[in-house]
Formats: structure tokens, C-alpha cells, sequence
């Protein structure tokens, strides 16, 4: 190619990559890579929540990878059952408490990551579920937030990514159809303290994003669907039976755990910062998912509903909390992804552990 047709061509890259970083919600202006271009190199993964259901299906991703150097899964208590199997060469579990600070440095020390050090930090390590939530869940949630962040930074981890929720935004009668990345979120006080901590750990992560060395993603998920998975929508559905208030069918467009290992497996692989919202495919009413697995909900008057999910509670009928998102069972809840889409899912084919399946 000439020189004439590198000059001509430069602009027109350089538009793009503008166009992709303002779709990122970056604003930094530097040189970095292009979004949505395949991180070079091998990768050394720690995920942080191990227990999770969407942490095993994320990992055995991984480990079907043959560019995956090493993971290592951090939780507190012993190894998932489902992991036990997993190659020793390539495969590291440890227990720790992340909400330790000396803890979590320890595990960027460790021996075996001496001369490669971790590449990559898949925060998935927060106590979402109401039931039985006290101070020290609240210390958890944010100090882990903040010691996996601060120590990812300092060990130049090219790549931080921290699972969030939608619950994060303020839902209402004049709510938009479809919630993007900027909409307001819900800062009201008197929300459920799971919620603000999950707001806190995102604005620790919002407020290092402009680092240069490391690429900080947020990722705000819709309801998770899959057996034993602690999700809103899950445990609602889980609920024996669910109840819902008479005259209301919310919009929404969940996904499954499947579904969002492998968005993980996206967001891990390409380059990329910012927030993102992950749906599913399919949007429609809160009823016809309930349809299509079979479960007949409980309608009921509205000023019943927090009574009667109480008592569920108590009688061990449930595990779905109707004071976490009060008004996720009214008012619509559609995620607009189309961002994450452009930039990872329509580059998928360059992810070959993924574009194979």
C-alpha cells in the first residue's frame, strides 16, 4: 500500500475506533487498543467466587481453552464439587477471605504466578442473597470490591472485570422500554442494603477506569435464569408458588448462567472498558416465562404481596425477597445491550474457544 493510501486510510480507522470508544462509554483519549480487538498473549485468569454457578460454568469454559495458561478460583470454604475434577497443571483453587486485604495480595505472590503473573480478575465474589444479610456481608461486598480492584492496579492486571446487577437502576411507571447503560440508577436510601452495596462496589470501579494499564468493565446482567442460581427472577421462580400482585406483567428480557459464562468469556478475551448491560434474546412478559416452565403464580392484591412473601419465607416456601427490588414485579425492566453486542458478540469469531462451539 502506498503512502498516499495509509494517509487516506488512517482517518477512517480512527473514526472507528472514536466511534467504539464512545460506544464503550470511555473517555479517555489515549492510543490504546481498539475495542473489541482479541487481547494478545495467554491468559492467566483468577475468579474471584468460585461457588457461583455462573463462576463453574465460566471456568470450564477456560479450561476447554487451550490459549488459558492457568485459573485460579478463589473462595471462602472448600472447592465446588463440580471442580474437583479439573487438570492440576492448569487449574488452582484457593480459600480465602477477599474482604482481607493482606489475603488478596497474597494471591498475586503465590509462587506458581511468579514469572507469569495473573492477566486477568473476574470479580464474581458478592453475597447477593437477602437472606440472612448482616454487617459482615456488607463488609465482604465492598471490601472485596476495593482489594481486588486496588490490587489488580498495582500488579498492572491487564484486564478487571466486576459482575453487577440491573437491579442498580431506578425502575418506574415512566421508566424507558429499554434501559441503557446511562440511565439514572437507584440511589434512593431507603433501598435494600445488598443493593447499595452493589452500587458502591460499582462506583469503585467507575472511578479507576481511566487507568492506562488496566481495563476495568462493569457488567450489568438481567434476571439469571438456572437451577440454584441466586437471582431475583430465579428465586421467584424457584418460589413454591411464586406470588405475584394482581394486574401487573413487567417486561423483561432474562438470561441464563450458559448465556453469560459466555459473555464473560467475551469481556475477558477482547479489548474493552466501560458498563455494559448482558440480556437475553427473547423480551417479553414476566408471565410468559412463567408459562413456558410450567409454573402457576399466585396473583394476589398488592399491599398483600410483602405479607404473603414474608410468611413464604418463613415457611420455607421461598427464598425470593419482595423488599430486594420492590418494584421489579410492576414495572418493566428491558436492558438495552446493543453496546455489548456491538463490541463483543459481533466479535465473537475472534474468540476461537468460543466461534468453535
Amino acid at each position: 500500500m502506498s503512502d498516499d493510501a495509509d494517509v487516506k486510510a488512517t482517518p477512517g480507522r480512527k473514526r472507528r475506533r472514536d466511534t467504539m470508544r464512545r460506544a464503550a462509554l470511555v473517555t479517555q483519549v489515549d492510543e490504546g487498543p481498539e475495542p473489541g480487538t482479541l487481547r494478545s498473549g495467554r491468559r492467566r485468569v483468577l475468579i474471584a467466587g468460585a461457588h457461583r454457578l455462573v463462576a463453574v460454568h465460566l471456568i470450564e469454559h477456560l479450561l476447554a481453552d487451550p490459549n488459558v495458561d492457568a485459573v485460579m478460583a478463589v473462595a471462602r470454604g472448600a472447592c465446588p464439587p463440580s471442580l474437583l475434577g479439573a487438570d492440576p497443571d492448569r487449574f488452582h483453587f484457593v480459600s480465602a477471605d477477599l474482604s482481607k486485604r493482606r489475603q488478596v495480595d497474597n494471591l498475586f505472590l503465590l509462587d506458581r504466578f511468579r514469572d507469569k503473573p495473573l492477566d486477568t480478575v473476574v470479580h464474581l465474589a458478592f453475597n447477593g442473597d437477602p437472606l440472612g444479610y448482616t454487617q459482615r456481608n456488607h463488609e465482604f461486598n465492598v471490601n472485596s470490591a476495593k482489594h481486588l480492584l486496588e490490587a489488580s492496579l498495582r500488579h498492572l492486571v491487564g484486564k478487571y472485570i466486576f459482575l453487577s446487577s440491573d437491579a442498580v437502576y431506578r425502575i418506574g411507571a415512566r421508566g424507558d422500554y429499554k434501559v441503557r447503560e446511562d440511565a439514572e440508577l437507584n440511589l434512593d436510601p431507603s433501598v435494600h442494603p445488598i443493593l447499595r452495596d452493589t452500587i458502591d462496589a460499582e462506583f469503585i470501579c467507575r472511578a479507576k477506569m481511566d487507568d492506562l494499564e488496566t481495563e476495568i468493565m462493569v457488567l450489568r446482567p438481567s434476571g439469571v435464569f438456572g437451577g440454584g442460581v441466586i437471582s431475583g427472577l430465579n428465586l421467584l421462580f424457584e418460589s413454591n408458588p411464586p406470588v405475584l400482585p394482581v394486574g401487573f406483567d413487567p417486561m423483561i428480557n432474562p438470561t441464563t448462567k450458559e448465556h453469560l459464562s459466555r459473555d464473560l468469556m467475551l469481556a475477558l478475551n477482547l479489548h474493552g472498558k466501560g458498563v455494559y448491560n448482558v440480556a437475553g434474546v427473547t423480551v417479553g412478559p414476566l408471565s410468559k416465562f412463567l408459562e413456558e416452565r410450567g409454573i402457576q403464580p399466585m396473583r394476589v392484591p398488592g399491599p398483600a404481596l410483602k405479607l404473603l412473601n414474608r410468611a413464604q419465607r418463613m415457611l420455607g416456601m421461598t427464598r425470593y425477597h419482595a423488599g430486594f427490588h420492590p418494584r421489579r414485579l410492576y414495572y418493566s425492566l428491558v436492558l438495552d445491550d446493543s453496546r455489548f453486542e456491538k463490541i463483543f458478540r459481533a466479535n465473537m469469531s475472534r474468540v476461537p474457544a468460543l466461534d468453535d462451539d
